[in-house]
């Protein structure tokens, strides 16, 4: 009696001991935050005001955090999208930036289509204006490429992406082809995306590993405008000694009007900062009204 008396105090003391373990391990698990919804007054449109948007591939910060905060720092930017972030320096970039203040979990998230499931660094989008609905870019079959999020600025709403799509590393023809056909992959799922929202106003930047020609840039300038190349400053942007290309852009929507921008010099990456200021584009002026002339009978 008192042996079954005993089994049923360490039974219950089991399962006291179980209860707990599994409520530790759910207070210990990582949560999903969600980023708050756009505010249902701001309707989509781009604002009036200029907007500077910098873009910038930073090479996990090998050659100093605090030196590429001071390289953007210049450019005054009021968006900024990074590649190649590592997840330990977010928190740093933002404060260094003076961006902290509308920093969200959201507006980070790990490139997995270049480093798999376990990637500790990603795409990373930094505001002085408030960002909402902040998400991986949808990608059907594949692991995040780039992160969006729905910016408000003076009431109209647009929205901001950031990317860093599939790379070509080497000269095997078979490899090649499938980096081309990955990115193809990834851009049809950005513009089917895009679509699927409405095909709101956008500004896309980033690291698209992609030159100027051939079918996927066939997909970026046909479905978007290449900014920079609308300005003129279709230059290198990545590249150090003998080997210099272009495969980092601005694209938008038609709705955006650039009217600055360029690539910056050599800096602290193997790519180049690019920027451009945009505002909303100035309607086309209204055709003259139509005159009649009418011919008196003579007297």
């Amino acid at each position: 009696m008192q042996r079954q008396s005993w089994r049923g105090i360490i039974l219950v003391i089991a399962l006291f001991a179980i209860g707990g373990i599994m409520l530790w391990g759910m207070f210990l698990a990582p949560r999903t935050i969600l980023s708050p919804p756009a505010p249902l007054d701001a309707s989509w449109g781009v604002p009036d005001r200029q907007l500077r948007f910098v873009s910038y591939n930073i090479l996990h910060g090998e050659r100093g955090i605090d030196k590429i905060a001071a390289e953007i720092k210049q450019i005054e930017p009021d968006f900024v999208l990074l590649q190649e972030v590592e997840s330990r320096d977010l928190l740093e970039l933002a404060t260094r930036l003076d961006l902290e203040h509308y920093h969200h979990p959201r507006h980070y998230f790990p490139s997995e289509n270049l480093d798999g499931p376990r990637a500790t660094w990603g795409n990373f989008i930094l505001s002085k204006h408030p960002m909402y609905d902040a998400a991986s870019i949808p990608n059907p079959g594949g692991g995040s490429f780039g992160v969006w999020a729905t910016a408000v600025v003076d009431e109209k709403k647009f929205v901001v992406a950031n990317v860093h799509l599939s790379a070509t590393w080497n000269a095997n023809p078979i490899h090649i082809k499938k980096s081309g056909e990955n990115r193809n992959k990834e851009l049809n799922a950005l513009a089917n995306a895009w679509r699927d929202r409405g095909s709101p106003p956008i500004i896309i930047a980033g690291d698209f590993n992609q030159i100027p020609s051939g079918n996927n840039w066939a997909i970026m300038s046909g479905t978007w405008r290449d900014a920079l190349g609308a300005l003129g400053k279709d230059k290198v942007t990545f590249g150090e000694g003998l080997l210099k290309t272009r495969i980092d852009y601005f694209l938008t929507t038609p709705d955006w009007q650039p009217v600055n921008g360029d690539v910056a010099p050599p800096g602290r990456s193997d790519h180049r900062l690019i920027w451009i200021e945009a505002r909303a584009k100035e309607p086309a002026p209204a055709a003259p009204a139509a005159t009649t002339t009418t011919t008196r009978g003579a007297p």
